[in-house]
């Protein structure tokens, strides 16, 4: 007769089994996970967006470019745009040193900075959640935190939404430039330790991170080591050569 084995000890055997095969399923994506992100560390962004032998300068445009009268090119413009701003159409221009400027298409009055009045016109128009209220708009000039970090100046709409939405506002030319909430804040803070980055929270080059995910790595490569020793088709096969 076999030996009779206990409720307990059949239980153990089971979870051993299941434990055994999803180390190797799961496992196989560990190793992925830690290998993929350490080359991602040891990689520079710019290297890898080609920004080290691409130059992305615009040209500025021709004197003899079609422009209005009153748009006196210096050599410094590279582009005339109309569009559509706070419900009105302005002549935006655009300049090499990245500044822009907002224009009467008509006169050529400069238009921008824009006022506190126009950035809540542009927010309200950029939102298309539940009916809300602005409960704060401010001008700021400097990094706010983690969340916006320019161009400047800039306007910050705060809306009375349950996420408590910041909308920023380009002071010179209207554009939307990032939207934020306390959503965005929780992820920001999660990524920031993901990435081992606590203040910057944008840096995956830290030598912080490419020295644990090489740690990781060695983990789980020795994982899989200790795991092909713990079959028992291999013990018995090594046994039997012994």
């Amino acid at each position: 007769m076999g030996i009779q084995r206990s409720r307990k000890l059949r239980l153990h055997i089971f979870g051993s089994k299941v434990h055994k095969w999803l180390a190797i399923f799961v496992g196989v994506q560990a190793l992925l996970w830690m290998a993929t992100g350490t080359l991602m560390s040891y990689l520079k962004l710019e290297h890898v967006r080609s920004e080290h032998v691409i130059s992305r300068e615009p040209a500025p445009l021709s004197a003899d470019a079609a422009l209005p009268a009153w748009a006196a090119n210096g050599g410094d413009l590279v582009s005339a745009t109309t569009k559509m701003v706070n419900g009105r159409p302005v002549m935006e221009l655009s300049r090499l040193d990245g500044s822009t400027s907002l224009h009467d298409p008509s006169t050529g009055r400069v238009l921008s900075p824009l006022s506190r009045e126009i950035a809540e016109g542009i927010a309200m128009q950029a939102w298309s959640g539940p009916t809300t209220t602005i409960d704060g708009v401010k001008r700021i000039a400097k990094a706010v935190g983690t969340e916006f970090s320019g161009p400047f100046p800039a306007w910050q709409v705060q809306f009375g939404d349950p996420d408590a939405t910041r909308l920023y506002i380009d002071a010179s030319n209207g554009a939307v430039l990032a939207a934020r909430s306390d959503t965005w804040r929780f992820f920001d803070f999660i990524w920031g330790l993901h990435i081992m980055d606590w203040n910057e929270r944008h840096r995956i080059n830290s030598w912080w991170l490419l020295l644990f995910g090489i740690g990781g790595t060695i983990i789980a490569v020795s994982g899989f080591v200790l795991l092909a020793n713990r079959f028992p088709k291999l013990r018995r096969s090594r046994t039997k050569r012994t």
